[in-house]
């Protein structure tokens, strides 16, 4: 600091200035006329512990996607139909099969009343259905392929291994991976 004459300064600044040490001054970050900020006994009796706190929830950017509420509610029949299924040998599954289990009609007869009327535009219909279906087999099982069950022709067909648990496998939809992640089950 240099002294002089002619400075502007009055005599309790420049006592302030000599006071001024830069190791001090660079920890501060807020102003001097800032308050110092208040706790809130109120939060601090609501807040829970950090140890007794429950896990975070799903915050990424993958996970706020808007799913098709019909496409969510096949794939819990699907996966309670997998779960039917006995662990001790393989099967061959269909979509058809599922569609005809969780709804007692037959896929035949929607064929046979179906035959020659007009769809409505976004009016859903069994066929979608079956499309659902189709989608979750196949991220399940890959690619479908045409077999044989019973001496009849089944054009989509998936495998299904012996020892598959289906509780061990995530589901393809984000909402069912939520509960997936909670251990909800279906009976």
């Amino acid at each position: 600091m240099i002294e002089d004459e002619s400075s502007l300064l009055s005599e309790m600044e420049k006592e302030l200035q000599r006071r001024f040490h830069e190791s001090g001054a660079d920890r501060m970050r807020l102003p001097s006329t800032a308050a110092a900020s208040r706790s809130s006994e109120r939060v601090d009796q609501l807040t829970l512990p950090d140890d007794m706190r429950a896990k975070m929830p799903f915050t990424k950017d993958k996970y706020l996607v808007r799913e098709n509420p019909h496409l969510v509610q096949w794939e819990r029949e699907v996966r309670k139909f997998l779960r039917n299924l006995s662990p001790e040998h393989g099967h061959r599954v269909s979509a058809i099969m599922i569609y005809e289990w969780a709804t007692g009609i037959r896929v035949v007869d929607l064929m046979a009343l179906d035959s020659g009327k007009k769809k409505k535009p976004n009016e859903q219909s069994w066929r979608s259905d079956l499309r659902k279906i189709n989608k979750i087999l196949e991220f399940y099982f890959g690619k479908s392929y045409m077999t044989w069950i019973a001496g009849r022709k089944v054009p989509n067909a998936y495998r299904v291994r012996p020892g598959f648990f289906i509780r061990r496998h995530r589901p393809s939809s984000l909402t069912l991976y939520a509960e997936y992640c909670e251990g909800v089950l279906y009976p």
